[in-house]
């Protein structure tokens, strides 16, 4: 018999794997956020197509990587194998306990939302339906409820078809002349723009996040040398152009005024373009897509705690399986409870914000990982190389940097919130690894 993974997924299933990761709710909720900072439609067009060059200039540094390195586990081996296994715990650390948890707390968010366009209910009630949805998703996957990757293609496929319906009806239905387009570019550009645009960036690359979730399940894909690569560079690009194009429909509908304080575009969006009924079905459909995607994070999260737990003695008790139902049960409920409570003391952005800043300083150091390992491992195999090397790694880690000390300097009690907890990665390192001893 065979042991290990079985190499089920070919090219298009990991493309859509990226898609769909990438894909989440934050096309939905995040244009919103980014008009309180950004005003001007072109800016506002540009910063989607600055944050889309970052994430493939991202993209490319992962595609050799995951081409030098086929197995599961993704940042977490490229890190391990260029700086030490300390680091491979601080980002799994930060990986799980910050961004992995905060993505869970901000797709209930966004769920809970969409939901309110349609029930019309106070903040408090949205609260506690997005603290229902974890818990309901929660208890279904400690008695082994779980989406194969058939259902992981339909529900990518319905978040691409509303996004290419919004995009479709947008064009259809418009009017010869956008009057929410006035003024288009902005008639002074100073350092407080640039920091505008900083800080609309910080939501622009959480909606682009995703794209390095086919590299966890290496081992799963078939010729993964030659199909990791591809899934990732499509996967970027087609999901930048949909964003480019829905945005466009966006600033096209709606006036910068108007969308700075309605958090729900797509259906504000579409009930302009066709009526009530169309926001109506718009919002139901970002709903269910939200609440598929978290149900996909609550149940690969609760998994990675669960090695965490193996690999680690200080979070052991993680690594515990349901007597009846073998599923991570204690990962499952610890998984719940920080989101929960991120839900009932943190507001979106504040949640969004700390977590992409934090997530942030390891897609850096991945980056300057393509050069190390290069020296450290001449002679491995790469069936891809990473395009304009070492132009392209050096260029995203030094915008990475440029991010990271801007959001600090825009948004400094967020961002250092989340790098502190990355550093409390620090000393229970030293006491897990004296647990082991």
């Amino acid at each position: 018999m065979k042991k290990g993974f079985l190499q089920e997924l070919n090219l298009l299933d990991a493309s859509l794997l990226v898609v769909g990761c990438i894909i989440g709710a934050g096309i939905f909720r995040t244009p919103a956020t980014i008009s309180t900072s950004v005003h001007e439609p072109f800016l506002i067009l540009l910063i989607w197509l600055f944050g889309g060059l970052f994430s493939l200039c991202g993209a490319l540094c992962y595609a050799e990587l995951a081409s030098s390195f086929p197995k599961t586990g993704g940042d977490y081996i490229y890190l391990g194998e260029a700086y030490g296994r300390l680091t491979g715990f601080l980002f799994g650390w930060t990986k799980l306990f910050i961004e992995r948890t905060g993505t869970i707390a901000i797709l209930a968010f966004v769920f809970a939302e969409y939901l309110r366009f349609i029930f019309h209910y106070g903040e408090e009630t949205l609260k506690g339906i997005a603290s229902l949805a974890i818990l309901l998703l929660t208890v279904a996957n400690i008695i082994g409820v779980r989406f194969g990757k058939y259902v992981q293609n339909c529900f990518t496929l319905l978040k691409v078809g509303a996004i290419l319906g919004i995009i479709l009806f947008g064009i259809l239905r418009a009017p010869v002349v956008p009057s929410s387009w006035h003024p288009f570019f902005p008639e002074t550009f100073s350092l407080e723009t640039i920091q505008s645009l900083g800080v609309a960036l910080i939501f622009v690359l959480w909606t682009y996040g995703g794209w390095t979730e086919a590299s966890y399940v290496a081992e799963e894909v078939k010729d993964p040398e030659r199909n990791l690569p591809r899934a990732i560079v499509f996967g970027v690009l087609l999901t930048m152009g949909l964003y480019l194009l829905v945005n466009g429909v966006y600033l096209y509908y709606i006036p910068i005024g108007e969308m700075a304080s309605d958090k729900l575009v797509a259906a504000t969006a579409v009930q302009k373009m066709v009526g009530g009924f169309g926001g109506n079905l718009v919002s139901l459909m970002v709903a269910f897509s939200a609440f598929g995607a978290l149900n996909g994070y609550i149940l690969t999260g609760a998994r990675i705690l669960y090695a965490l737990g193996e690999d680690h003695p200080l979070f052991g008790r993680l690594a515990k399986l349901h007597p009846d139902f073998h599923t991570p049960n204690i990962a499952l409920w610890f998984n719940a409870a920080i989101a929960i409570l991120l839900i009932l003391t943190k507001s979106f952005e504040e949640i969004l914000t700390y977590t992409t800043v934090a997530i942030s300083v390891f897609f850096g150091m991945a980056g300057y990982s393509v050069i190390l390992l290069r020296k450290k491992y001449p002679d491995r195999k790469r069936r891809y190389k990473v395009w304009g090397y070492p132009v392209i790694p050096l260029l995203f880690i030094l915008t990475t940097l440029l991010f990271i000390l801007n959001a600090c300097l825009t948004e400094p009690k967020q961002s250092l919130f989340g790098l502190a907890i990355v550093a409390l990665g620090f000393p229970l390192y030293a006491i897990s690894s004296r647990m082991a001893k």
